[in-house]
């Protein structure tokens, strides 16, 4: 909620800068010299807004440590936070389930640890700030987030894609369920990972 106050902030001054430079551009005197200050102000604060908006919606932090196929903990502000993916759900390979691990839950931990660990990401929240236990509830873009290509850089949308994972969609989290169920419909098809066993 904090962020989303501060959003509405930035917007609001943002607003009120672009408001600034729109009457400034009209009631200049037209010549070549103020029209052209006039245009770069107006570039600036453009620019200015597309930073924020970009800052507000999304945390940059680095993999600290992979706990399993869907969780990992990431430093953001020099602060480690435990994060659960959204949306999407790995077989079991620690805790209860370390000496007896689900079908293809290491495989999942493996590849999680392999894309994620040591790297910089993009924390995208939905609705939920937190789970029960606490952790942080995240879609993990690999690349400065871009919906055009999820499949490619978005880590959810990968352990779908490449069969490690199922959808597990909990409302009011549900920004991405229904690209996720298709994502999974692919996977399932081609009987990629873990559903090579299954029917």
């Amino acid at each position: 909620m904090r962020k989303k106050k501060k959003k509405i902030k930035f917007k609001g001054i943002v607003a009120s800068i672009l408001a600034f430079a729109f009457l400034f551009f009209f009631q200049v005197d037209v010549n070549d010299k103020n029209v052209n200050m006039a245009k770069d102000l107006f570039q600036t604060v453009k620019s200015l807004f597309y930073s924020i908006t970009i800052d507000t919606n999304y945390e940059v932090g680095v993999v600290s440590r992979v706990v399993d196929g869907d969780t990992v903990v990431i430093t953001v502000g020099g602060v480690e936070k435990k994060v659960r993916l959204v949306g999407v759900n790995t077989p079991e390979s620690v805790g209860r389930y370390a000496k007896k691990p689900q079908p293809y839950g290491k495989e999942a931990s493996k590849f999680t640890k392999e894309k994620l660990d040591g790297k910089q990401v993009y924390l995208e929240k939905d609705v939920s700030d937190t789970d029960k236990y606490g952790r942080l509830l995240r879609y993990i873009w690999l690349e400065e987030p871009d919906k055009s290509k999820i499949e490619e850089i978005m880590f959810n949308a990968i352990l779908l894609k490449e069969g490690y994972a199922s959808v597990m969609t909990y409302p009011p989290d549900v920004k991405y369920s229904k690209t996720f169920v298709k994502i999974e419909e692919k996977a399932r098809n081609n009987k990629t990972g873990l559903w090579k066993t299954k029917k």
